[in-house]
């Protein structure tokens, strides 16, 4: 039974530590990104898979993912799944329900299960919905997605040597008893003190750790024996799925592969760019800027709190109480050498945004020639 107040659920299980394991978290409803992930990967069925939360909200397949996993997971035993803060949408959705919250969810983001479910029902919501009503009808004709949700895991420990949860745990003799506390701990890698069993997490876009250098890719650190995995697909604006692979449980040896849904491109002349500058980055957060010029389609802002100053793209700067704020900007430019194939984000003037092996970097609009080199 699906309660609004749930425990966290912790699980133990051994595997075969001669098989390949692989990792994924922070789908976000997105079932065409999830398939060609493990296409990517070669994923088969002898290897373990383990979804590590937020399988929905924020994109546009969400009762969709839901659908193929639950069928996926019936053919393929070695998939487990764990709970994420957003898959726990369902769970403030059954009667009473917080009015607010909910046409929040509905009217603002948008991108939710809320509206799919209801667009199955073929209802409009608006701000005089009788929200209750509507909530009741939803468990009514879709329990066996709140059962499905249900049944994921929060906790997983793998053969007593890898700990899986979506947010963190900073001390796992210690794991707390309702779950959204192990499901939401926002920027648990710089909090959380030395592991002593490697953790593998994901819910914080591993960008958000990078002050300097902009990075989706996942963090490994064995000396805190912690790993990060969320490359912020349908959060950030250039966000990717990460796959991290283990060769074995015997091994130890990890790798990853990464995809999202933007174009790739082949560069085919070389860009030398030399800089003395050093690197750094607006991420998420509050980043109070001012604009000191405008050149084509970017603004050259200076942020307050640092001096620092860099371009940004102008229509993701954003106003509010009379300030403006930005991120998804970097000041790195990275020299390319001619066949690369880098990752378009957009495409402006005089810059173009580019990800270089997970890595956001700018590019000059005049020195750019290029081909598509999606297929």
């Amino acid at each position: 039974m699906l309660e609004k107040n749930a425990k966290t659920k912790y699980r133990k299980i051994n595997i075969d530590e001669n098989k390949r394991v692989l990792f994924i978290s922070d789908i976000h409803g997105d079932l065409k990104l999830f398939k060609r992930a493990l296409q990517k990967v070669d994923y088969r069925s002898e290897d373990y898979l383990f979804l590590i939360g937020d399988i929905i909200e924020k994109g546009t397949e969400n009762l969709d993912i839901l659908d193929f996993l639950k069928d996926f997971k019936e053919e393929n035993p070695n998939v487990y799944l764990l709970s994420g803060n957003c898959d726990e949408v369902f769970r403030f959705i059954i009667p009473p329900v917080d009015k607010e919250k909910f046409l929040y969810y509905a009217l603002e983001k948008r991108h939710s299960i809320i509206n799919e479910m209801a667009i199955r029902l073929n209802v409009k919501i608006t701000n005089e919905t009788d929200v209750d009503d509507l909530c009741t009808r939803f468990y009514n004709e879709f329990k066996y997605y709140y059962d499905f949700i249900d049944s994921f895991d929060d906790v997983i420990n793998i053969n007593d040597k890898i700990i899986l949860v979506h947010a963190g745990i900073m001390d796992i003799n210690k794991i707390p008893e309702n779950k959204i506390d192990v499901l939401k701990l926002d920027n648990f890698y710089f909090k959380s003190p030395v592991q002593n069993k490697l953790m593998i997490v994901g819910h914080y876009p591993t960008i958000n750790y990078c002050k300097r250098i902009s990075s989706l890719n996942p963090i490994f650190d064995f000396k805190k024996n912690i790993i990060c995995i969320d490359g912020g697909n349908n959060v950030c604006r250039y966000g990717q799925l990460n796959v991290v692979i283990l060769d074995s449980l015997k091994s130890f040896k990890f790798s990853f592969k990464s995809v999202d849904h933007f174009p790739k491109i082949k560069i085919l002349k070389d860009i030398n760019y030399t800089s003395n500058e050093m690197p750094f980055s607006l991420i998420t957060g509050e980043n109070e800027v001012k604009i000191l010029d405008v050149v084509g389609d970017f603004a050259y802002c200076e942020q307050l709190c640092s001096g620092r100053r860099l371009y940004v793209y102008e229509q993701w700067i954003y106003r509010r109480g009379g300030k403006l704020y930005a991120y998804d900007a970097t000041n790195l430019f990275v020299p390319f050498k001619a066949g690369s194939i880098v990752t378009l984000i957009l495409y402006a003037q005089p810059f173009c945004i580019v990800k270089k092996e997970g890595v956001l970097a700018l590019v000059r609009t005049k020195d750019l020639v290029m081909q598509d080199a999606t297929a």
